[in-house]
């Protein structure tokens, strides 16, 4: 197993993010609201996950100065300076929320009704890769209960009372048959291994840009059009990601955008058309929305 929560540091620092959600922001950076890896709060987010095969916490809070309201980020773990600096490059990428318009005025009330909700690049792009591997065909529930299962078995404590899921070097090593004991179906669990194999020795980096990205998943087996898409949406933070083959988004788009029933890809990739550019900021809208869509 790599990395404990042995040699520890803490560095912290202030960044202006306004406004921005904890709630609306951060809630799919956890795979259900039991995951060991983070916590969340509407003034706090946790998230524990390996970096540089150390077991590390990010923290990011609400934090008030002068009558300024700020990001505070803290970084704990044997790699913290270097961490937050990642961390703060990552943030850096600039999301084009206050540069958000659009002629279509339902999006437009929901993006000022909603607001604070900010898509950025994080650096726990395994975890965020990992989750949605696991997300593959199954209904969420059934994903959330595994990758618990997978952060308690093979994890390691991380600071601040959390733990990490599994790093690529564990994971690579385990046996599918493991995976299938805990009722990991056997197409996720051979994807899930390979690309542990994979990650090993190309892994996703932040700095990567978005093509780079997508040509790196894409060349994966087992590694489709809904991951890849999910991923780059989710982990780097591409604000026009557009996720196919989902089986609700395309009947929750098509509804909202249009009032059509059923949906289908096709017609909510020409829906979103129009919103080039801010796909993925459209689908998370309407996501936290929380549209009741007619039954089919």
């Amino acid at each position: 197993m790599s990395g404990t929560a042995a040699s520890q540091k803490s560095v912290s620092t202030t960044v202006s993010i306004a406004p921005l959600h904890f709630g609306r922001t951060f809630s799919l950076q956890r795979l259900g609201p039991h995951d060991p890896s983070a916590y969340l709060t509407q003034n706090q987010f946790r998230k524990a996950f390996f970096y540089h095969n150390e077991a590390a916490t990010l923290v990011f809070e609400r934090h008030h100065e002068d009558d300024q309201v700020g990001l505070r980020v803290t970084a704990h773990g044997a790699h913290a300076p270097t961490l937050l600096d990642e961390t703060l490059a990552c943030l850096s990428q600039e999301d084009d929320y206050h540069r958000f318009a659009t002629a279509d005025t339902g999006i437009a009330r929901l993006h000022r009704s909603l607001p604070g909700l900010r898509l950025l690049r994080v650096p726990w792009l395994w975890d965020i890769a990992c989750s949605v591997i696991l997300q593959q065909r199954v209904r969420t529930v059934d994903a959330m209960r595994a990758w618990s299962r997978m952060t308690a078995q093979w994890g390691v404590d991380a600071p601040l009372g959390l733990r990490v899921f599994p790093d690529a070097a564990s994971l690579s090593t385990l046996p599918e048959f493991a995976l299938r004991a805990i009722e990991i179906d056997a197409q996720r669990a051979g994807t899930l291994l390979r690309f542990a194999q994979e990650w090993r020795f190309r892994p996703l980096r932040t700095q990567m840009s978005f093509a780079a990205m997508r040509e790196e998943l894409r060349r994966q087996r087992g590694i489709g059009p809904w991951t890849v898409e999910s991923i780059l949406g989710y982990g780097a933070g591409d604000c026009d990601a557009a996720i196919p083959g989902d089986l609700h988004l395309p009947h929750l788009v098509c509804y909202a955008l249009a009032g059509e029933m059923p949906g289908s890809d096709e017609r909510m990739m020409e829906l979103l058309e129009p919103f080039g550019g801010h796909r993925f900021r459209v689908i998370r809208l309407l996501y936290a929305s929380r549209l009741a869509v007619p039954r089919r």
